[in-house]
């Protein structure tokens, strides 16, 4: 091979390395800085402020005849846990949905089993699971109503984070901004009672 033509192999060989070992390198970096998995929380949680929307889907009317879908969306905050491993935990989103056979309004007194889902902020806290065995319609001090949970004699148990002693003395309370009467009229109209707006609530979960 002459000179020339040893220079001109240099020329395309030496970059076409360095491209290589650059992308080795990458390669090797991205797949070292992996996130490290969840912390499993110890110990209980309360969260002192609860709001969020409930919705009826269809809407529940005083004949109501429809299979019924409720769906819960709700945001906690002023959370403070106990007897953890984790020290501080910001807020938390959680959904629950709950089937019944009629969207009659009376339905929604009836005590139902529900499941609610809950994320945490920071998301390096794992997610919680609580099921509770159903629900209490009541009313608070200005006569708004919401539920208590579980039901009077009812039962709690949590899987995931602040299981505690697999969460039988959890318990939460949240009530919307509508009174029996409101909520009776929207039942009587013809669009029905579409959705309820949570505006005060708390929770313990473990």
């Amino acid at each position: 091979m002459t000179p020339r033509r040893i220079a001109m192999k240099a020329a395309i060989v030496g970059p076409l390395l360095l491209l290589a070992s650059f992308g080795t390198a990458c390669s090797s970096g991205s797949s070292t800085s992996t996130t490290s998995a969840a912390t499993l929380a110890t110990g209980k949680v309360s969260c002192s402020k609860v709001t969020g929307t409930i919705t009826f889907v269809p809407p529940l009317t005083n004949s109501g005849t429809s299979a019924e879908t409720t769906k819960v969306a709700y945001t906690a905050s002023g959370c403070t846990p106990s007897g953890s491993n984790v020290s501080t935990v910001a807020s938390a989103q959680g959904s629950a949905t709950i089937t019944d056979s009629t969207n009659r309004c009376t339905g929604i007194v009836t005590s139902k089993p529900v499941k609610l889902a809950v994320v945490w902020s920071p998301t390096t806290i794992r997610s919680t699971a609580v099921s509770y065995s159903g629900y209490k319609v009541a009313a608070n001090a200005s006569g708004d109503y919401g539920f208590t949970l579980p039901n009077p004699g009812g039962s709690a148990t949590v899987t995931g984070s602040f299981s505690g002693s697999g969460g039988a003395t959890s318990t939460a309370s949240t009530y919307s901004n509508s009174t029996a009467a409101q909520i009776a009229t929207a039942c009587a109209s013809s669009a029905g009672l579409a959705s309820l707006t949570l505006t005060t609530g708390s929770f313990t979960i473990g």
